[in-house]
C-alpha cells in the first residue's frame, strides 16, 4: 500500500469513531472534504456488525443533518449578499432547478455529491427548517449504510484503489482544512491584539 495511505489509515484508526463524525461534519458544512470516502474507510476499519452498521449510519446521518444547517442558514440569512457575490443567473438557475424538482431534491441529491449546493438553495428558498432536516436525514441514511457495508466487505486493495482514485480530492480537502486553520489562527491573534490594545 502507498505510504501516504498507510499514514491516513493509521491516523483514522487512531481517531476511532470520532474521525468518522468529524469527516461527516466537515462535508455537511460544505467544506470540500470526501465525507462518503471517510465513511467507506471506517466501514473497512471498524468492520461493524449489521446492527452496528445501522446504529453508525443513524449517528452519521444525524451528524450530517445537524451540520448541513450551516450552508442552509448561510443561504437563508444571506440570500441578498449571495446574490451580490454570485452571478445572478446562476443563483436563479439553482433556485429554479430546486423548485422544479421540489423539496424532495434535498433528499435525492445527497448521494450525488451536490447535496451541499441544494442546502444553500433550500435556505435561499426558505424551506421549512424541520422539513429540510428530515429530508436531509432521509437522503443521507441509505448512503451511510451503503458506504459502511461496502467498506466492511472491501479488501484493503479495493479501498486503497478508491483512495488512489480520489487522491486529488483528499489533498484538496486537506489543503482546505490547513488553510482554514491558519486563517482562523491569524484572525484570532489579530482580534486578541486588538482586544489587548
Amino acid at each position: 500500500m502507498n505510504v501516504v495511505f498507510e499514514i491516513i489509515f493509521h491516523f483514522l484508526r487512531e481517531l476511532g469513531a470520532a474521525g468518522l463524525f468529524i469527516g461527516t461534519a466537515l462535508e455537511a458544512s460544505s467544506v470540500p472534504f470526501p465525507g462518503a470516502l471517510v465513511i467507506l474507510i471506517y466501514g473497512f476499519l471498524l468492520k461493524p456488525s449489521p446492527m452496528e452498521t445501522v446504529l453508525l449510519a443513524l449517528a452519521v446521518s444525524a451528524v450530517y443533518t445537524l451540520f448541513s444547517y450551516v450552508p442552509y442558514m448561510i443561504g437563508y440569512k444571506l440570500e441578498s449578499k449571495m446574490r451580490e457575490k454570485f452571478d445572478e443567473k446562476k443563483v436563479e438557475k439553482t433556485k429554479r432547478v430546486f423548485k422544479k424538482y421540489g423539496e424532495w431534491s434535498i433528499a435525492l441529491s445527497r448521494p450525488f455529491g451536490i447535496g451541499n449546493y441544494v442546502s444553500y438553495a433550500a435556505g435561499m428558498s426558505k424551506v421549512n427548517r424541520w422539513k429540510f432536516g428530515i429530508l436531509t436525514f432521509i437522503g443521507v441514511f441509505p448512503l451511510a449504510i451503503a458506504m459502511l457495508f461496502l467498506g466492511r466487505l472491501g479488501e484493503i486493495k479495493t479501498v486503497n484503489s478508491i483512495l488512489e482514485a480520489s487522491q486529488t480530492y483528499i489533498l484538496i480537502g486537506a489543503g482546505t482544512l490547513l488553510l482554514c486553520y491558519l486563517l482562523y489562527k491569524f484572525l484570532y491573534k489579530k482580534r486578541k491584539r486588538r482586544a489587548a490594545g
